[in-house]
């Protein structure tokens, strides 16, 4: 019975041309030019890339431009192929700014309920559209949609062209059940879940009733740094837009009042938020997998960092995270050598440095709705700070809350994945390509109150239901500070980290299609 089941899976194995090789190992030609991974080549471009000449790489300086341009000539010295046009995939994203029009009128008939302006009742907020919008105002209580708690304020509901008003938080029923951080993510109460909900309930419009101080400077700062500038991405806003403001408890009070009696309240809001935009580019180069490839395996790296703060301070983000771009550069040299010596994987792989992670995975949240090329992404490998040792002495300190105390000297053969629940094939595939490195490779990170599984840019793969992991060497004291500096990285980890996501990838594109594990 066993040969003949062994017969049936060859010929199925033969016919679909994807079989995942037997452990760790790879063809003989990508394993060579993945161990010809060179230190002093990676070194080379975390020495560019952290310099004081890119100025932290932040996004809307000059600095980002700079790093943008480095790294598309690094790729076109290596001879890898473009996945777009001189491998840019152009990304506009704006600063919100608070314009002079912003206002809120709530009325009854030809009765007002409600009339103001900036200030301490009513304030705008930067996640807003530019639009003014109109509609029924309708009660959602916290305005928390989560099924998976059996919670949900929109039950029963129907909000669309309606703007919902909210309550700021989440219950204390979901707080004190030990639910919110484990489950969910500290983020359930938050202004961006609340937007998600209510755009994907169709309001037109959010209040949200605070203890508030009509502290404008607060949420819209007249002067912020590039290391303090806020971004968001411009087509996500016009394609769904939501107008959102704050108001006091005063005003939310009267209306929530008015509702409780049923009356019929129609509520006009106009955010005033002005959005011009900017272009930042995606870096993309490619390399295609066997003939009839129709499938994609995508491995990125943010490129962008911190910039320079008000002080002039540069944040040269040696480790965060030009330890992550100089190991995908590298490994798409790689594959790109292996493929000209005719050896490819059976997919397409895709060597994405992102812009805007450090605003929100900006850069990879637009990829995952405008894949380049079209076609289905069937797995994400993310390497994000992976060129130094974790280090976290003081568990107090709010950069490490929620992790345990731990020395750089008893970390330094160790790297973490993260995803592994959600990506459970993903998760065995690095243990495979582990075999012949031996790192500790640690899956310790996907749960705890810091999320940190949703902090970088396998996060919006993941959200689309694409398998994700994340690959990181973890936190430590020079984290967002201007001490990560390049003399501080690990080379010789680096290249071996850059040897693992390598086979990793490889594994993912020449084997059966990672599964996703919804949570």
């Amino acid at each position: 019975m066993w040969s003949r089941f062994i017969s049936v899976a060859v010929v199925w194995f033969l016919a679909t041309g994807i079989v995942r090789p037997e452990g760790g190992r790879l063809p003989a030609t990508i394993d060579r030019e993945i161990q010809d991974v060179a230190v002093a080549e990676l070194k080379a471009y975390v020495t560019a890339l952290a310099s004081d000449a890119m100025s932290g790489r932040g996004l809307g300086h000059a600095g980002n431009q700079q790093a943008e341009a480095y790294i598309v000539n690094a790729l076109r010295d290596a001879k890898v192929p473009a996945a777009v046009p001189d491998y840019l995939q152009h990304v506009k994203v704006y600063e919100p700014r608070l314009g002079d029009r912003a206002s809120l009128t709530v009325s009854e008939g030809d009765r007002s309920l409600v009339d103001v302006h900036v200030g301490s009742d009513f304030m705008p907020q930067p996640e807003s559209g530019d639009q003014t919008v109109t509609g029924p105002l309708l009660f959602v209580n916290y305005g928390i949609s989560a099924p998976g708690l059996q919670h949900d304020d929109y039950a029963s509901l129907n909000v669309r062209g309606a703007v919902v008003l909210a309550l700021d938080g989440a219950p204390e029923t979901l707080s004190r059940s030990g639910q919110l951080p484990s489950d969910t993510g500290p983020e359930l109460g938050s202004i961006d879940r609340k937007i998600d909900a209510a755009r994907a309930h169709g309001a037109a419009g959010l209040l949200v009733v605070r203890r508030y101080t009509g502290d404008r400077e607060a949420a819209w700062p007249s002067h912020s740094s590039i290391r303090s500038a806020n971004y968001r991405l411009y087509d996500e806003m016009h394609d769904s837009p939501l107008a959102v403001a704050a108001i006091s408890e005063s005003t939310g009070h009267t209306l929530r009042r008015a509702l409780d009696e049923q009356h019929t309240l129609v509520c006009s809001l106009t955010p005033g938020v002005v959005a011009t935009p900017i272009t930042m580019d995606n870096i993309l180069g490619m390399v295609e997998g066997r003939e009839g490839a129709t499938d994609l395996v995508v491995v990125g790296a943010h490129l962008d960092h911190d910039g320079i703060d008000d002080a002039g301070r540069i944040y040269n983000g040696a480790d965060d995270n030009a330890s992550g771009t100089a190991a995908v550069i590298a490994m798409a040299a790689a594959f790109a050598r292996a493929a000209a010596r005719g050896t490819r994987p059976a997919r397409a792989v895709v060597f994405a440095l992102w812009n805007g992670e450090e605003k929100g995975e900006l850069g990879a949240d637009y990829y995952v709705t405008h894949p380049v090329p079209s076609r289905r992404i069937v797995a994400n490998v993310n390497l994000d700070m992976v060129g130094r040792s974790e280090d976290i002495p003081d568990p107090d300190d709010p950069r490490y809350r929620g992790f345990p105390k731990t020395r750089a000297s008893d970390n330094t053969n160790v790297v973490h994945l993260l995803g592994y629940s959600y990506a459970p094939d993903l998760a065995r595939d690095a243990d495979a390509a582990n075999e012949t490195i031996h790192l500790i490779v640690r899956q310790d990170y996907d749960r705890g109150s810091q999320d940190l599984v949703r902090r970088s840019d396998n996060w919006p793969f993941i959200q689309h239901g694409i398998p994700a992991v994340f690959l990181t060497t973890g936190l430590h004291p020079d984290y967002h500070t201007p001490d990560d500096d390049t003399e501080r990285i690990d080379f010789a980890k680096l290249e071996r980290i850059t040897e693992l996501a390598s086979r990793l990838v490889w594994l993912a594109a020449d084997g059966n299609t990672p599964r996703f594990n919804a949570q």
